[in-house]
């Protein structure tokens, strides 16, 4: 296989593992959204049996469910507060992935893999500190008055969290697999060469060129040096017949 059609099918496999990343960002952030709104967790008063339903951003108007004003020790304000930077970042990941589609912003943004991994890995965590601080929320509320059990609209986040990291780790390997270009024996590679001081440019002389006038004048310098040397043991010889 030539070497140009090898690059296309691995930038074309980067680009897939990259789209199977955001698909699974944009689907775990889908069930966020859809179960948000509902009740995630049902209380039972252990007096009259009375069942109440409560959620994240929902409330009963019963007096015995928790009120839409703010009490300590605020577990459900940190619990949204932490629930929406949850969103928000998976958002930018998911707008960066759509720029890097675009035909004219491929090149945009450098390192996209990395910082979609850290998204998602920010995000990921932030839902789970609004799952930790609504439970205990929740065993705050009830107490010794009412017993409560966690529905499946609470579960379902936690899917969409493992989806997170899960995408998290899939987006840091193909950013460590792909970031290097694989070594190819064909390729030839042309050494740099710089300054001492990393000031002005550099010119490179062949050495088959440089060594030639060197070797030339070296024959000829030697040449030279033997002909004086020639001429003198010619006209020494009659001398010593003589």
């Amino acid at each position: 296989m030539p070497p140009q059609r090898r690059q296309q099918h691995v930038d074309q496999t980067h680009t897939y593992i990259r789209m199977f990343c955001g698909s699974l960002c944009g689907f775990s952030l889908l069930m966020l959204i859809c179960v948000s709104p509902m009740d995630w967790v049902q209380f039972l008063v252990i007096k009259n049996g009375l069942e109440l339903y409560a959620g994240l951003w929902i409330s009963c108007s019963h007096e015995l469910c928790w009120s839409y004003t703010p009490k300590p020790p605020y577990y459900l304000q940190y619990s949204r507060a932490f629930f929406l930077i949850s969103v928000l970042t998976i958002l930018i990941g998911l707008g960066w992935l759509l720029r890097s589609c675009l035909p004219r912003r491929r090149s945009v943004t450098t390192n996209l893999d990395l910082k979609v991994s850290m998204l998602s890995f920010i995000s990921a965590t932030c839902l789970l500190l609004c799952l930790i601080l609504f439970l205990a929320q929740v065993q705050w509320h009830t107490r010794d008055t009412m017993e409560s059990v966690l529905l499946w609209a609470y579960h379902i986040n936690w899917w969409s969290d493992f989806l997170y990291m899960f995408s998290g780790v899939i987006s840091f390997l193909n950013y460590v697999t792909f970031r290097s270009p694989s070594l190819d024996p064909n390729v030839t590679v042309i050494p740099t060469v710089s300054s001492r001081l990393g000031i002005g440019p550099v010119t490179i002389v062949p050495f088959a060129e440089d060594e030639g006038p060197m070797s030339e004048t070296k024959s000829s310098s030697d040449t030279e040096e033997k002909l004086p040397n020639e001429e003198l043991s010619n006209t020494d010889l009659p001398n010593a017949e003589m």
